[in-house]
């Protein structure tokens, strides 16, 4: 009487497991976000792409390029969100390397091209 019951209690698992399976993946499966703004990033996301805007920047120094990258991950202010990202990341204690990286891309931003983008985004 005791051995049909756990077979029972097994079998009553595994069938709960198989309809929540079954329910999941064919009646209502996850889907993607189709147009998530970059905008609700946390932080350390946004940081990470920062970096690599930065990473890329040293590689093919386009300012244009640059601040176009940085503007769909926030639409803010681009030096803004650089500096922001800088101050994040020696908070929680990047290395040497990546915030001499952050340090540089900011001041190899050339302030007249960016007053002149700047100029063209107001018109936009």
């Amino acid at each position: 009487m005791k051995s049909r019951r756990v077979v029972f209690f097994i079998l009553a698992i595994v069938l709960g497991i198989a309809a929540g399976l079954a329910f999941g993946w064919l009646v209502m499966p996850p889907k993607a976000p189709n147009d998530a703004p970059m905008e609700r990033l946390r932080v350390d996301y946004k940081t990470d792409l920062v970096l690599m805007v930065a990473e890329h920047f040293q590689n093919n120094p386009d300012t244009l390029l640059a601040l176009e990258q940085l503007t769909k991950i926030s639409p803010e202010d681009p030096l803004t969100l650089v500096g922001n990202s800088l101050s994040y990341a020696r908070r929680v204690g990047y290395p040497q390397e990546d915030l001499l990286l952050f340090s540089d891309f900011l001041g190899k931003i050339d302030p007249d091209l960016y007053q002149q983008w700047l100029g063209q985004q107001g018109t936009n």
